[in-house]
């Protein structure tokens, strides 16, 4: 298990950063897997695709504003990128970003499952799938939106470390979910369910099947950030809130970012 940070008696910080702090598996599947920096409490990550939505600094303990500017501004080389804090650890950089005129995005809550219990069944009318085939990866993508950049192919998605699934009723594609495998930590997301099918327990069942293959990987720990909408979902399987991520996206440049 990962070890315990300063103000963490239960572990449970660490278990949430682990996935933030190590390389995904599916990065030496991607024509041009970027680039992940740790420095200390600073994680700094760019990707092939442009913009601060796939190239962000995470800050996730006490830094100084000028600090991670400095090491951004280096890093990115003056291309956009996006701002991630743990809100409990944010301080003065918070407060510089917004003085700035950096605009908040989202704010997500991160969750923890430990240890991992064995997962329910499915709803009798769902069949959940891994993704094995180019059509259920197209399935998987058309669902969540995820970028192809993520998940560039079948081979990635067969990886061992790596699990997309797809359910399906009367053979239609309708909820999706990934996990990462980070050693003892698996990362969940693109929990997703078509709006029309919503209020079944399809969520909570795809998100038992990224728990059961994590299970079987060596997993001891889930972790996840979660909408509005599925918050309750995963406090009903036993997930419990650890901390909370703000991100900010830097001022628009001529209409831009």
């Amino acid at each position: 298990m990962p070890e315990s940070l300063p103000g963490d008696p239960s572990g449970l910080r660490a278990l949430v950063q682990t996935p933030l702090r190590t390389p995904s598996a599916l990065r030496c599947y991607q024509a041009a897997p970027g680039r992940l920096e740790v420095d200390g409490d600073v994680v700094l990550l760019a990707s092939a695709v442009p913009g601060p939505d796939y190239n962000f600094v995470t800050v996730l303990g006490p830094a100084t504003p000028e600090h991670v500017f400095a090491r951004a501004e280096a890093f990115y080389g003056g291309e956009p990128y996006g701002v991630v804090v743990e809100v409990e650890q944010a301080g003065p950089l918070e407060a510089a970003l917004r003085a700035a005129g950096w605009e908040l995005d989202e704010e997500e809550p991160a969750l923890v499952l430990t240890p991992l219990p064995p997962g329910p069944p499915p709803p009798a009318e769902l069949a959940i799938q891994r993704v094995a085939t180019e059509a259920a990866l197209d399935a998987f993508f058309a669902i969540t939106g995820t970028s192809r950049h993520r998940v560039p192919s079948v081979a990635a998605a067969l990886d061992p470390d790596v699990a997309l699934f797809v359910g399906y009723v009367a053979g239609v594609p309708v909820a999706t979910s990934r996990i990462t495998v980070h050693g003892p930590v698996g990362d969940i997301n693109g929990v997703v369910t078509r709006e029309e099918y919503r209020r079944r327990g399809f969520g909570a069942a795809m998100t038992w099947a990224a728990i059961t293959y994590g299970r079987g990987r060596g997993c001891t720990a889930m972790t996840l950030t979660a909408t509005a909408m599925g918050y309750p979902v995963y406090r009903r399987m036993g997930f419990v809130p650890v901390c909370a991520f703000r991100t900010y996206l830097p001022p628009a440049v001529d209409g831009q970012r």
